[in-house]
């Protein structure tokens, strides 16, 4: 007997990301879930010898799922999507922690406290709000940091550690400020933000004491979540040869303040635009070693932003979808600058603002970054 071939085409990295958002903007749910199910059929035994680069696809395509149903209120469907992950691959802790969550919501976890199950449902049931589209990021950020925290007890039964720290890297521009702050939000941890500038000296060795009285304010008001924002100015590459030793002071007393910060029910997340700056010390394990590419907005976020900065304008016949699979690259600065032009040209005939509009736009308002550039800065820490 001839054996069975099986072929199967090679999964293109994140394409099937765009492919679900342009199914949900047009309102088409079981299209977008179709989508998914493909993603998420590439892990079946048959395939995994195949292509084993495909399992963190295939994870984030389940978690890109359960984070639809659950949004569109879907709570058994997800609960039965999470069960049957947690039979499959027993060893995926975020399934667990989800598992927990759902059963919780659909009320099949047993609680002698009826208060207690109405406050973890009206947590769990909250979403991302305000945050449109970048369905990866938030994928990631729920599965590597919101459940572990959330769960500490489960995280600890499997050995696995509490997040101490996050690095957003990117190109500016691009929400690393905003997420940060709507996952403090999620988290319900204060959120500190930090500048370079606010830790700033006249005296030598002044930021170092500054930082470390910074750790201690959190301490004492945590939960808290602890935002560097420019963190290559704050913390630089020691190797660099314009470093001083003042510098140098103060990248150490960061070290040792980032030290089990996750004992102190703290977070700490740092943003650069040039991850190769910060200071190797700063990325090791146990202290900022999650990294989170932060890219330009993604199809979804472009439709909700061109919507959110048309608002209260003229708007004539507009086709969201076309201008927004037209404008990738553009932060979200440079389409609030898009939309703008836009509404400049329609002005000169005094009418509505229609696609044409944004369509000659474009040849004055373009993207600063390119396509060679976004994947230069996602694989600058791999």
């Amino acid at each position: 007997m001839t054996p069975l071939r099986v072929e199967t085409k090679p999964l293109p990295h994140r394409h099937w990301m765009s492919e679900v958002s342009r199914w949900l903007i047009k309102g088409q749910k079981a299209r977008a879930l179709r989508v998914l199910d493909d993603v998420m059929a590439e892990d079946l035994p048959l395939f995994r010898d195949i292509d084993p680069s495909a399992d963190e696809e295939r994870r984030l395509a389940w978690l890109y799922r359960i984070e639809l149903l659950r949004e569109w209120g879907r709570w058994f469907e997800a609960l039965a999507w999470t069960c049957l992950e947690c039979e499959m691959h027993p060893e995926n802790v975020a399934a667990q922690a989800i598992k927990e969550h759902l059963k919780t919501i659909v009320n099949l976890k047993p609680s002698s406290r009826q208060s207690l199950v109405q406050k973890a449902t009206m947590k769990l049931t909250r979403h991302w709000h305000g945050v449109a589209g970048m369905r990866e990021i938030k994928a990631i950020l729920e599965r590597d940091v919101i459940l572990p925290l959330e769960q500490p007890e489960l995280y600890a039964r499997y050995k696995i550690d509490l997040p101490n720290g996050v690095l957003f890297y990117g190109p500016p521009g691009c929400g690393k400020t905003f997420i940060a702050r709507k996952l403090a939000d999620f988290l319900r941890f204060n959120f500190i933000e930090i500048k370079p500038s606010d830790l700033a000296s006249i005296y030598v060795h002044g930021g170092q004491e500054k930082i470390g009285e910074l750790f201690k304010n959190a301490r004492e008001n945590a939960p808290s979540l602890l935002f560097f924002d420019e963190l290559d100015a704050l913390v630089p590459n020691r190797g660099g040869h314009s470093v001083g030793h003042h510098y140098m002071a103060e990248v150490n007393e960061f070290l040792v303040q980032l030290n089990e910060c996750r004992k102190s029910n703290l977070l700490v997340i740092g943003a650069t635009n040039l991850i190769d700056n910060v200071d190797p010390a700063v990325r090791r394990p146990g202290r900022l070693d999650k990294k989170i590419f932060i890219g330009p907005p993604d199809l979804e976020a472009r439709v909700e932003l061109l919507q959110l900065y048309m608002e209260g304008r003229p708007t004539g016949r507009i086709d969201w979808l076309h201008l927004a699979e037209e404008s990738d690259l553009y932060t979200s600065a440079e389409i609030s600058e898009l939309v703008n032009e836009a509404a400049r040209i329609a002005l000169t005939e005094r009418r509505d603002i229609e696609t044409k509009d944004f369509h000659l736009a474009m040849k004055v308002v373009t993207p600063s970054l390119t396509a060679e550039m976004v994947r230069s800065m996602r694989a600058a820490c791999n």
